[in-house]
């Protein structure tokens, strides 16, 4: 690891000052709580969804603001593709048959943008990503979001740290019925990996971050 001892020591103490403040800070209401608010995230619940991705350069927050515009766009044109073919339905048409129409317009209009516009390898299969849990897989801002979603429903422009997604949701598969008690060290584990990253966020804006490369023999 190219670290003296000297250097392990320090990383193992801050390691145990950390598993020490987690279980100061994760008391069985904090983590009740999270189980009663997040209960996707430990009972086995998947998601299938296609996304668009444009990636702005790093850094440059007027191609952020552009992505973003562009996306909307898109949803837009999704929106009124999926419209103009509905109207072309029978007049007598039921609402399941219209339901039906709908996703199935909807699913490869956006597979089409997609493989057209997204920046991501995702783009040669229209945008599928596969199936993937509430925790773990995808990054946090992308997995809210796309969890957030009714089936066949767009997202808004999701930011993350690959750039700015549209999101769509094709597919969900419900989890199992779970006990607190069955999870509540994994509870404690999605606990305090959020509670370090709203940590470092918040140090983050008030910090000065230096890198400065440290010559190893």
């Amino acid at each position: 690891m190219l670290l003296t001892e000297v250097e392990l020591r320090d990383h193992v103490a801050a390691d145990i000052r950390w598993e020490k403040y987690v279980l100061q800070t994760s008391t069985d209401v904090a983590l009740q709580d999270l189980f009663n608010t997040s209960k996707e995230v430990f009972d086995g619940t998947n998601v299938r969804v296609r996304h668009i991705l444009i990636t702005p350069p790093k850094g440059d927050a007027a191609a952020a603001v552009k992505a973003k515009e562009q996306l909307v766009a898109l949803k837009g044109q999704l929106d009124k593709q999926v419209a103009e073919g509905l109207a072309k339905l029978p007049a007598d048409s039921d609402n399941l048959a219209r339901e039906k129409a709908r996703c199935g317009l909807l699913d490869d209009a956006f597979s089409a943008v997609a493989k057209d516009k997204s920046e991501c390898p995702s783009k040669a299969r229209g945008g599928d990503v596969g199936w993937f849990g509430r925790s773990g897989i995808m990054v946090e801002p992308f997995a809210k979001a796309a969890f957030a979603l009714k089936s066949y429903q767009m997202s808004e422009p999701v930011d993350t740290p690959f750039g700015v997604h549209l999101i769509l949701l094709t597919d969900r598969k419900p989890g199992r019925e779970i006990k607190f008690e069955d999870v509540k060290e994994v509870v404690r584990e999605v606990y305090a990996e959020r509670l370090r990253d709203k940590l470092a966020a918040d140090m983050r804006l008030k910090s000065r971050i230096e890198i400065v490369p440290v010559a190893r023999p």
